[in-house]
């Protein structure tokens, strides 16, 4: 086991989850479903519980809670975070976020943040939703991306420790999770969007293929990218009155499903395409078939690739590439993305705007996602949800057009208030 000192203290302490609500941290012991006031006199995770709980306080966080449990009829370990943010405009959507973490802060950040960013996403976009975020700590990543039997007792269980929020957190794809992943998670409970639609089939156990869901949304990415391109236009139309894209040369950083999406609105308006992927496959594959000059193939290159003169830089991959010690590199007019969490800190939003770079923040660009598998929650008379009931391609479109006149109404406001 890695050096995970509030995992490892669980383990050696026999304790199966601690929660931390209105500063104060509870315990439930294993085999027990009763949660106890946590002994924090003399504990060796006080220090890092109470710095978690400082953050917490500050940003009026709702719920938070690391799960360290085995998982029954498996080898496996359900070690996570559930983290939600807001509940004051709905039940929260929360991203399903794997990887294999070196410490639990970088847990905890990533909860924090992502919670934060999925809250503004649903507030600004009028979906109803309010924000949440778990990340599962996962030696293969990869496992979950190729949604593999071996983890599907994790998803299950993870499925069942939804339904304990009692409707309150609704689960979604994020990092290193996919649409099929949802699939296996609805096996224990219905609280999931952006399932894979019932026209396509998901590989199950032993090779066997079920359908999708009925009035399942779908790939989310092409719908990310139609919102990034919708702000683009609406960013390039309140600095000089023309939102055509036409002959503007525009950086892609990251050139993945989201990111190959975008290039496709790009090219069928005529921008002058630029592209930086740690990939060289991809790097070619662009090339070939898009005409796309690339300036960066590897992660060196790409290190450095926000330094590239261009009039609108897109950022479609990792979290926080903008950062004070970057913001100097910058040469562009535009920042705006389909990436997550792009805001190193929020200040660096003024330290742009002092440089006179326009950026769209990340929550309203890349919104389209989430206004899409939202389509699967509907909201009956009593208030109550119901989930995959109908689904409308047209809604979400016009949804996302509406998002541009929003975006450039906060732009003509924010100029007016300086």
């Amino acid at each position: 086991m890695k050096r995970n000192s509030v995992f490892q203290y669980m383990h050696d302490q026999g304790i199966r989850r601690i929660r931390i609500k209105n500063s104060t941290a509870m315990m439930m012991p294993k085999d027990q479903c009763d949660w106890f006031r946590l002994p924090l006199d003399k504990n060796p995770i006080y220090g890092i519980l109470l710095l978690t709980d400082l953050i917490l306080a500050e940003m009026d966080y709702e719920d938070f809670t690391f799960y360290y449990e085995e998982i029954p009829d498996s080898k496996l370990r359900f070690k996570a975070i559930v983290g939600i943010y807001s509940l004051d405009l709905g039940p929260a959507i929360g991203g399903v976020h794997v990887n294999d973490y070196s410490t639990e802060e970088d847990m905890i950040e990533d909860v924090i943040m992502v919670s934060r960013t999925l809250a503004r996403k649903a507030a600004i976009s009028e979906l109803g939703f309010g924000g949440a975020q778990v990340v599962i700590d996962y030696n293969k990543p990869s496992d979950f991306r190729h949604n593999h039997p071996r983890i599907f007792p994790i998803l299950e269980h993870l499925g069942k420790v939804t339904e304990e929020y009692q409707g309150r957190l609704i689960l979604a794809p994020d990092s290193n999770t996919t649409m099929q992943n949802m699939h296996i998670i609805q096996r224990t409970t219905q609280t999931v969007i952006c399932n894979v639609n019932e026209n396509d089939f998901i590989v199950v156990e032993d090779q066997n293929e079920e359908p999708g869901s009925p009035n399942g949304s779908g790939d989310p990415s092409p719908f990310t990218a139609f919102s990034v391109y919708q702000g683009l236009k609406a960013g390039f139309e309140f600095l000089d009155g023309n939102d055509s894209l036409k002959n503007r040369n525009i950086l892609i950083i990251g050139l993945g499903k989201s990111g190959l999406a975008v290039v496709d609105f790009l090219v069928q308006e005529g921008a002058n395409l630029f592209g930086a992927d740690i990939d060289e496959s991809v790097c070619k594959i662009m090339e070939e078939i898009y005409g796309m000059e690339i300036i960066a193939r590897n992660s060196e290159e790409c290190a450095v690739a926000h330094a590239f003169e261009c009039d609108a830089l897109v950022p479609c991959a990792g979290y926080g590439l903008i950062s004070d010690k970057r913001i100097p590199d910058f040469r562009t007019k535009i920042i705006c993305g389909s990436a997550n969490y792009q805001l190193n800190q929020d200040k660096d939003a003024v330290l742009l705007q002092d440089l006179g770079i326009l950026y769209i923040p990340d929550f309203v660009a890349n919104c389209g996602g989430l206004i899409n598998a939202s389509q699967e929650v509907s909201v009956q008379a009593d208030g109550s949800r119901q989930f995959r009931v109908c689904y409308s391609e047209g809604d979400v479109n016009q949804k996302i057009l509406e998002m541009k006149v929003k975006v450039l109404e906060i732009l003509s406001e924010a100029a007016r208030e300086g």
